[in-house]
């Protein structure tokens, strides 16, 4: 997967709405992702994202996740200002709950973005240094 996708264009709410912010920046330091113990990600080049009425969340390089070991899911959402994203999955407590959400195509506002997976602070153990 690369980050080097084509973009969907200018994103129609983005225009609609100049005072929803997302901001993307290099975060500095390395990042481990675990669940169950087990290590799902790990990355010196995540990129950090703030948007307006969210908190702040990490996206990891997709070769810098082990995508094998997760579940696919079904799940779609569409974010006005991102695109449409999908999601992984992984057994918590005896079910499957989703875990993890990428874009395969993005607006150009967040073109870095794209394909970068990103994880639920709440669903897993994320350590940053």
């Amino acid at each position: 997967m690369s980050a080097m996708s084509k973009t969907l264009g200018p994103s129609p709410a983005a225009l609609q709405h100049p005072e929803h912010l997302t901001q993307l920046s290099e975060k500095n330091g390395c990042c481990v992702v675990e669940i169950n113990g087990v290590q799902i990600a790990e990355s010196c080049d995540t990129i950090a994202v703030e948007e307006t009425g969210h908190d702040l969340v990490l996206y990891f390089p997709s070769e810098d996740v082990v995508t094998e070991i997760l579940l696919d899911s079904d799940s779609r959402t569409t974010c006005p200002f991102k695109g449409e994203a999908r999601y992984f999955a992984a057994m918590i407590d005896g079910r499957k709950q989703d875990i993890a959400w990428f874009y395969p195509q993005v607006y150009d506002d967040v073109a870095p973005i794209a394909r970068y997976i990103a994880f639920y602070a709440d669903r897993v153990d994320l350590n940053a240094s």
